[in-house]
């Protein structure tokens, strides 16, 4: 590889981190069977003033993903399963809660499609706080969709693929990772339990609630469960991480010894759950994008201290690793494929001028819309006649290679690939962007009932990222209303109002114990609902101190 080129890299790098005020971070650049280089940068300990290294040791959050995954498939080439077996056939004391005919598969837990919603860590600063693994899953183990529906990244469903590894060996999934993984790729530093040894490697972690404020240490923290969730829990080095890439990318080869088969490695590369009918989704456990156009597996990470990256080219044979001990709580993480482009020779120079697709033809003028993916609106437009896409104040010109397919030039999604799809007619019905699909906007066109008396108590679950809950909203006149929160409280609603169908209205949720410590204690909650069909239908706004989401709402009238 080119000295140069890896130069301009190790110095993007650092431009990106300094304008971050990234403490530290470690990077490892893997060709073939080779490491090319592996070093730190900044400070593993800003206070103590110790310097990050390539041994330097960092949780890596849901890049863990990508290694648990390869736990399970060694026992799927043992016999004990096939992908497409039904997850509650194979599992042992706990089982995946659905209300729905069609069961999850272990294919649709590799692949982010079995219904199963997200489930962000919890945090406990004592092993005492902490609940068996098993525990953990049968309380979050709940679908929300049928399997296969659509694609939603849910980390309770790669808690099962460890326990599943427990399970089969008759241990605790972290033993089996260390002798049947870790060992034979001689990742010395690497583990998915804290360890005393793992301790003394490890960076001092960071976070900010928000991208503009100054950064706090982070206690030592667990995700949990005992041991702790599999989906996030790994802390493992550059070096480390370098082994277990360097066997994806030589088939499951590692210094000559065989870690899976080469059968079992290009079935957890290829595509296996496509977003709409377009050439990017998740492979098992990888997500398989389409870069500047070359097929990039990658996988981010981040939770409470941490950001993680891991990217790479199967074809080109040619990855990065890139771990910090910071996250900002804004969505940032480490630019591993921007820094593959650039080590393959890529140029971020592109010209808006020169590079615009010019829209000449009437069929791609009928692209122009809004769409949108749950609650984020997109908007694709003509400017000065060519084609962009907004997202909020993001902007991005599409660049066309065929029909349907479209390059993204700028933002957050710069080099992925947009695919349209269009009905029988020829009419756009969707866009498929990196894991997601933007359907085209149309408003609701049921009618609100605005002579509803909605008077009563009306009872509704909702999906967060903390958890599957129920609301019980209690509504005594148009102008007084309370509401059950996360813990099961009631709430007083304020600036209560029911008018003509429609019901909206403050209120403060207290956050559950074992979440307090990714840094808020209450949401403030907005609601927005109306009467439609007999029901209550609309959303829940919960916003805190380190973020926001929203979560649908359906009630029904109880009394």
């Amino acid at each position: 590889m080119d000295r140069a080129r890896v130069n301009n890299v190790e110095e993007f790098l650092v431009r990106e981190m300094n304008a971050k005020k990234v403490p530290g971070f470690s990077v490892a650049v893997i060709e073939q069977n080779n490491i090319v280089t592996s070093k730190g940068f900044g400070y593993a300990d800003l206070e103590g003033k110790i310097p990050a290294s390539a041994e330097t040791v960092y949780r890596v959050a849901s890049v863990s993903k990508t290694v648990i995954a390869v736990g399970l498939l060694q026992w799927m080439e043992r016999g004990r399963f096939r992908l497409d077996d039904p997850v509650n056939r194979l599992l042992e004391n706990v089982q995946i809660q659905t209300k729905f005919r069609k069961q999850p598969t272990v294919r649709n837990l590799f692949s982010h499609t079995s219904g199963l919603p997200v489930h962000v860590d919890p945090v406990c600063f004592s092993l005492d706080e902490t609940i068996s693994l098993g525990e953990m899953i049968q309380r979050s183990a709940i679908t929300v969709m049928p399997p296969n529906q659509e694609i939603m990244y849910s980390n309770t469903a790669f808690n099962i693929i460890g326990y599943l590894v427990g399970q089969f060996a008759g241990e605790p999934y972290p033993t089996y990772m260390k002798k049947n993984l870790f060992d034979p790729l001689e990742m010395k530093t690497s583990s998915f339990e804290q360890s005393p040894e793992i301790r003394r490697s490890m960076a001092q972690p960071y976070s900010r609630n928000k991208p503009e404020d100054p950064i706090e240490k982070v206690k030592p923290w667990y995700g949990g469960s005992n041991p702790e969730k599999p989906c996030g829990s790994l802390f493992s080095s550059v070096t480390d991480l370098s082994h277990f890439l360097i066997a994806q990318i030589n088939m499951g080869l590692y210094k000559g010894e065989r870690i899976v088969k080469d059968s079992t490695v290009r079935e957890m590369q290829k595509l296996q759950a496509p977003a709409g009918r377009s050439r990017s989704g998740y492979a098992l456990s990888w997500k398989h994008t389409w870069y500047y156009g070359n097929l990039l597996l990658s996988h981010t990470g981040g939770n409470l201290g941490w950001t993680a990256h891991v990217a790479f080219y199967p074809k080109l044979k040619v990855g990065i690793i890139i771990l910090c001990n910071l996250n900002d709580n804004s969505g940032w993480r480490p630019p591993a494929r921007e820094a593959l482009y650039l080590l393959t020779g890529g140029t971020f120079s592109f010209d808006p001028q020169g590079g615009r697709t010019k829209v000449t033809s009437q069929r791609r003028r009928k692209l122009v819309g809004t769409y949108a993916h749950e609650f984020q609106r997109t908007e694709i437009k003509l400017e000065e006649n060519a084609l962009v896409i907004e997202r909020g104040p993001e902007k991005a010109y599409l660049e066309r290679l065929d029909k349907a397919r479209y390059l993204v030039h700028g933002g957050g999604s710069d080099g992925l690939e947009l695919t349209f799809e269009f009905d029988s007619k020829g009419t756009v019905r969707q866009f498929d962007l990196d894991t997601e699909v933007f359907q085209r906007y149309a408003e609701d066109k049921r009618l609100v009932d605005t002579k509803a008396d909605l008077r009563g108590v009306w009872r509704g679950n909702y999906v967060h990222p903390y958890g599957y809950f129920s609301m019980d909203l209690t509504i005594k006149d148009p102008n007084n209303a309370s509401a059950t929160d996360i813990l099961g409280n009631v709430a007083q609603i304020a600036d209560f109002r029911s008018d003509h169908g429609r019901i909206s209205g403050t209120t403060k949720f207290k956050i559950p114990q074992d979440y307090v410590g990714r840094g808020a204690e209450e949401f403030d909650v907005t609601l927005n609902l109306a009467c439609i069909e007999r029901k209550l239908e609309g959303y829940m706004s919960l916003k805190s101190r380190i973020g926001e989401s929203k979560a649908r709402l359906i009630l029904t009238r109880v009394s």
